[in-house]
């Protein structure tokens, strides 16, 4: 919920905007702000613009039409922050503790709409359940996704897009595939031409993270899914580091990697190949070799760490190649609401007919007894530019000046040469 303040009168009052509300009046391009309305800040619409997706566009999560098809996954919304995954199937039924949902009712029905379904219970004086069948997209992904791990969540991931400076068609990599979450968010960002790169030492988590991406639209163009650990140094030429285990290629790479019992070292990428880069592990500071093998110059590095000894060991080492890296900054994301409450008239503003002329606004905002706490610690850095040789300047005009005066000699006898002939 988003808080604007509206003009009415030359007093101020404060207007409620729901994400409903935004999608029907700040992502349409052409929509025009009332002349009574404080404009949306430049930045909010170029994020909401951002994750715009226009229909029929072919890059991830693309809304595949406004109705469900067998083979689509949607979120069924049960409540507040209750959603479900659901892989509709002909035949198939969905048991829940709200009640049976038959897929064959979901298949068909425009997304957005409520369907209803049959009662455990005989007699159930609450009536039939119903949900609610919504598009499957990132953000709603987050929530509805199963924890095979502990995940990022959405205030964490917008600071880690925004610092990373992502855009459509750059490559990331990203060490720590856990669950997916943050992954689905970024191939979002970088979608279309752009590639996602993750990894995980833990081969059943790449293979059912790998089974989720597929089943989410994520193709293997946009997201590649790798068997490898990073914080540990493949010794040797790129040549020998690209052969480890790539999960969503073909069958050759999966059968190569079957009967490995430990994941190969490194990226497996080819030096400079990133832009930027993304460490989810519990030793950051192991991986930074490989970091700079793959990371271009002037790219981004962001570690995920939840304790401060982590993050101080990441930063120390960080700091120990100054030629390397630049601009080192933890940020801690907490999340704080602030609600707007009714204020109630005190015996200083008088009574109702003194105070005609007085703002008949009477709210003041007060932070809400309860707030999201710590999560973690997120360190950036900047890979430095590749430094440019510089000649001295007293040695380079001396031999500029030989230069040219040997030249001149030169055609000089040329002439003479040439008139005696």
């Amino acid at each position: 919920m988003h808080t604007l303040w509206k003009k009415k009168g030359g007093q101020s009052k404060p207007f409620f905007l729901s994400s409903s509300s935004l999608s029907r009046s700040c992502i349409t391009p052409t929509a025009k702000y009332h002349s009574s309305w404080h404009p949306v800040p430049p930045f909010l619409l170029t994020i909401l613009l951002c994750h715009y997706t226009k229909p029929g566009s072919q890059h991830m999560l693309a809304p595949r039409g406004s109705v469900a098809k067998e083979g689509d996954v949607v979120l069924l919304f049960r409540g507040h922050l209750q959603f479900t995954p659901l892989l509709l199937q002909r035949g198939a039924m969905l048991h829940c503790k709200d009640g049976k949902f038959m897929h064959d009712d979901i298949i068909g029905c425009p997304l957005g709409t409520r369907v209803m379904g049959r009662s455990n219970l005989k007699n159930d004086p609450r009536g039939a359940p119903s949900v609610l069948v919504m598009q499957n997209c990132a953000d709603l992904w987050t929530v509805a996704v199963p924890h095979r791990t502990q995940i990022i969540y959405d205030t964490d991931i917008a600071v880690i897009v925004f610092n990373l400076r992502l855009r459509p068609g750059h490559r990331v990599a990203e060490a720590g595939t856990g669950s997916g979450s943050l992954t689905h968010s970024l191939a979002r960002t970088v979608a279309p031409d752009g590639i996602v790169y993750t990894y995980d030492f833990h081969k059943k988590r790449c293979l059912e993270a790998l089974q989720e991406f597929r089943r989410n639209g994520l193709p293997a163009s946009l997201v590649r899914c790798n068997w490898r650990d990073v914080c540990v140094t493949a010794s040797g030429s790129d040549e020998s580091v690209m052969t480890g285990m790539q999960l969503p290629d073909a069958a050759q790479s999966e059968n190569k990697g079957e009967d490995k019992e430990e994941p190969e070292p490194g990226y497996g990428l080819p030096k400079h190949h990133v832009d930027a880069v993304f460490l989810d592990v519990p030793s950051p500071w192991l991986a930074i070799d490989n970091v700079l093998h793959v990371l271009r110059p002037g790219g981004m590095l962001c570690t995920f760490s939840p304790c401060i000894e982590q993050t101080q060991r990441t930063a120390q080492r960080l700091r120990q190649a100054p030629q390397e890296f630049i601009d080192i900054r933890t940020v801690e994301v907490v999340r704080k609401f602030i609600n707007p409450v009714c204020r109630k008239r005190n015996h200083s503003e008088g009574t109702e007919g003194e105070s005609n002329n007085k703002p008949t606004c009477r709210f003041k905002f007060r932070p809400a007894l309860v707030s999201m706490g710590h999560t973690a610690y997120l360190t950036f850095a900047r890979r430095r530019l590749e430094r440019i040789p510089v000649v001295d300047t007293v040695e380079a005009s001396a031999a500029a000046t030989n230069t040219a005066s040997s030249s001149q000699d030169v055609t000089a006898g040329g002439g003479v040469n040439t008139g005696t002939i």
